[in-house]
């Protein structure tokens, strides 16, 4: 069978001879005899037969749920049918830019392609098709998106202040600690030290499943202050025996965050007039306002479990425009220093007067 391939474009071949040597590499194979046979799998009975039931169930229950509607939805649909070798990086590409052209996000088109990057780096792996060719798409350049909302002291208190129970409860320790929600919905009985004043993260629950944190540095213990002491200490009292959770139904089962946002959180949050956010937008509060206290950058890496403390200064951290005045008008003290204005007196005496900012 003869067959053409497009071994790249001009702009990643400019010259002639770039794209010779690319096809001396394609075809050093097939003269040293060393190519293999094509496998015949279609995309989806190498998912169905092997990726699922092998390498899916590796991973956590959240991203499971997430590439399995991924596949689902996106992927198996177009590609299902076509055989491994012949899901070349031309309709990938081409898939990709329909997605956007589509008006799907940019985050949204990212996750289906690592979706489908991790379907065929597997079938790579095993040798099923030679390379990943995923790893040779690109996707158009991020655009910048508005500025995540982050509510400002005053609002996180008027949004406490008029939470129902256990949203209340759930917010008010999601400020205060900066957990995620699933941590917190997965804390037990036992996992609270009110001696020491301290938590221990060793879980996280989604959707009723439970599961190991998010990363290694999710395993940790934090210090807690004497509002979250008062507040576990009420809801530790009720909680019953040590492994039972903090915050479950009657039944003894995890609390549904999506229940709580949907019912409790967003309402109240346009009943005030206040922006729409979520529950990880209350750990993006308690980065701030430890940044507002001045707590160093390493103590805030610390206490969120970030790997890195470019994603707590690039993503979590931001700034209250009350503290963006107050240090401009530090600025200003600092640098012009206190203004003298002339008041005329009785007597035709001048007095200066010194007015600071």
């Amino acid at each position: 069978m003869r067959r053409s391939i497009v071994i790249g474009t001009v702009a990643e071949f400019p010259t002639r001879r770039l794209a010779m040597r690319a096809l001396s590499e394609r075809l050093r194979s097939l003269n040293s005899g060393s190519q293999r046979p094509q496998a015949m799998r279609t995309l989806k009975d190498f998912v169905q037969m092997d990726w699922e039931p092998v390498v899916l169930p590796t991973l956590k229950y959240a991203t499971q749920r997430h590439y399995k509607y991924m596949l689902g939805v996106h992927l198996i649909p177009i590609f299902g049918e076509r055989r491994l070798p012949d899901i070349s990086r031309e309709a990938i590409q081409t898939f990709l830019a329909a997605k956007l052209r589509d008006g799907f996000a940019w985050e949204t088109v990212h996750h289906i392609r690592c979706a489908l990057s991790k379907v065929l780096g597997t079938a790579e792996e095993w040798d099923y098709i030679s390379d990943n060719p995923v790893r040779k798409t690109r996707l158009p350049r991020r655009e910048h998106k508005s500025e995540r909302s982050i509510l400002t002291p005053e609002q996180i208190k008027q949004l406490l202040i008029a939470l129902p129970e256990p949203s209340k409860s759930v917010a008010t320790l999601l400020v205060l600690t900066g957990l995620r929600i699933g941590e917190l919905l997965a804390l037990r009985r036992k996992s609270i030290d009110l001696d020491a004043r301290t938590l221990r993260i060793t879980e996280t629950v989604y959707e009723g499943q439970f599961d190991s944190p998010k990363t290694k540095r999710s395993v940790r213990s934090i210090p807690i202050g004497s509002e979250s002491i008062s507040i576990l200490s009420t809801l530790r009292s009720k909680a019953g025996e040590p492994d039972s959770l903090v915050f479950s139904t009657c039944s003894g089962q995890p609390l549904c965050r999506r229940n709580l946002l949907h019912r409790h959180l967003q309402p109240v949050c346009e009943e005030l007039g206040l922006p729409r956010i979520t529950w990880h937008s209350l750990r993006h509060c308690h980065a701030t306002l430890l940044d507002a206290v001045g707590a160093p950058l390493g103590t805030i890496q610390a206490l969120l479990s970030h790997a890195s403390s470019e994603i707590t200064r690039q993503i979590y951290l931001h700034a209250i425009p009350a503290e963006q005045r107050r240090a401009v008008e530090g600025v200003e003290k600092l640098l012009i220093g206190p203004k003298w204005t002339q008041v005329i007196t009785f007597g035709s005496n001048l007095e200066l007067n010194r007015v600071f900012g």
